[in-house]
């Protein structure tokens, strides 16, 4: 299963992004967050970040997810690599990435990502897998 693709979005980034389960599909938009902004495979898992995150919906703990990650990559120059979600009980989401500092010698920035929206924000279950649809601002 591809944990990702692409969808046409006038100025911005659209992605649909799928898991068997709503774990793997937080892990999933994670990974697909930084396979955007860098060549993730060059990031090594030098470092560990703990989040421990609640929002009122399982839409908006999706976009806090992700703006919690790119807030610390933006503001810390960190690049993240892996992801593992512990829980996600109702509105609350704990969790562990992996990555590490950004080094102009080892890493390249390939999309510079401004921001999650909420627009086309979605998360649904649908024939047993778990889908998402989030637009970046670029």
């Amino acid at each position: 299963m591809k944990r990702y693709e692409f969808f046409d979005h006038t100025a911005d980034i659209g992605i649909h992004i799928f898991g068997r389960s709503m774990l793997e599909l937080f892990e999933n938009a994670g990974f697909a967050l930084f396979d955007i902004i860098t060549d993730i495979a060059a990031v090594r898992e030098q470092e560990m970040r703990w989040f421990a995150l609640q929002r009122d919906s399982i839409d908006e703990l999706l976009v806090e997810w992700l703006g919690r990650l790119l807030f610390i990559s933006t503001t810390e120059l960190f690049l993240f690599r892996r992801f593992h979600v512990v829980q996600i009980d109702g509105e609350n989401l704990q969790a562990e990435a992996w990555g590490e500092p950004l080094q102009d010698a080892l890493h390249t920035i390939k999309t510079e990502v401004k921001a999650v929206t909420y627009h086309n924000l979605k998360v649904y279950q649908e024939q047993g897998l778990w889908h998402a649809t989030v637009v970046l601002d670029t």
